[in-house]
């Protein structure tokens, strides 16, 4: 249940906003590495995924700080999160939306089932498939973590125009899409 904006909207135009069409844009071509500090720099900055990863380390950070007073990781916090918006997930589902494995997903829910955060139940569809909803307690956790999170969010979009925005999603969802495509 990852969030998900409407990544065809730019590709059934045809296009993504501000792109330069395929007959202008310029080839490029990464360098091979260099020795030399200088040239490390340039070549890292020249790499897209370094920029796409220090932005992602940044946010992590940032989340985890705001976090902490409520003894949360990022990941508990998706996980509680997730299942505010959707009860009854099960453990792979909500190990897809924070992005962990299924088996860090399992630690995580014994941590929160041990703080009486969460609950789970056998699946009605599948016996041997628990589910996991969130308790009284949970939910509120959830709510406050959120604010907090959010805050942080919202300071980030808050530095970027509306157009800009829209761009950078667009083409983080493209990079996201291109990267798939790979695997």
């Amino acid at each position: 249940m990852p969030l998900r904006r409407d990544a065809g909207r730019a590709e059934s135009q045809g296009h993504y906003p501000d792109e330069v069409p395929d007959t202008v844009r310029e080839p490029f071509c990464l360098p091979a590495p260099r020795r030399g500090e200088d040239e490390a720099a340039a070549d890292f900055g020249a790499r897209v995924g370094s920029h796409i990863k220090a932005a992602e380390q940044a946010l992590m950070a940032a989340k985890s700080e705001a976090l902490r007073s409520f003894d949360l990781t990022v990941a508990q916090y998706a996980a509680l999160l997730a299942l505010y918006y959707v009860p009854g997930q099960s453990s792979a589902q909500l190990a897809r939306h924070a992005a962990v494995t299924p088996q860090t997903m399992a630690q995580i829910l014994s941590k929160l089932e041990k703080k009486q955060l969460i609950e789970r139940v056998p699946s009605k569809l599948h016996s041997r498939v628990l589910v996991t909803s969130l308790t009284d307690a949970g939910e509120e956790l959830a709510l406050q973590a959120d604010i907090r999170a959010r805050n942080i969010e919202q300071h980030l979009a808050d530095s970027f125009t509306e157009k800009e925005r829209t761009v950078l999603c667009d083409l983080l969802d493209r990079a996201t899409s291109i990267l798939r495509e790979s695997e």
